[in-house]
């Protein structure tokens, strides 16, 4: 893979500004892009149509759908080698 591609530029839709007092970027299941594994531990692409793409780890999975995020610096080829990994 040499970048993010313009047909799938990511894997959950996410508002950068919904961030908690932990740093921790809220999205919602509802915002993923079908096929996308979203699950705690994993490294995903996030973004929104005004953002350059970023690579976020993937914290929990709620009950209710929303997912939390430690959303990594930088634009999302700066971390290409984590995609589809886990921190386990």
């Amino acid at each position: 893979m040499t970048g993010v591609t313009e047909d799938r530029r990511w894997d959950l839709w996410v508002d950068f500004h919904r961030v908690d007092a932990d740093g921790l970027t809220h999205a919602s299941l509802k915002d993923a892009t079908e096929g996308s594994a979203i699950e705690p531990g994993r490294y995903v692409t996030v973004g929104d149509e005004d953002a350059d793409p970023a690579v976020a780890h993937v914290v929990e999975v709620k009950a209710n759908g929303v997912v939390l995020l430690r959303v990594l610096p930088g634009h999302a080829d700066e971390h290409l080698d984590l995609l589809g990994r886990s921190s386990a």
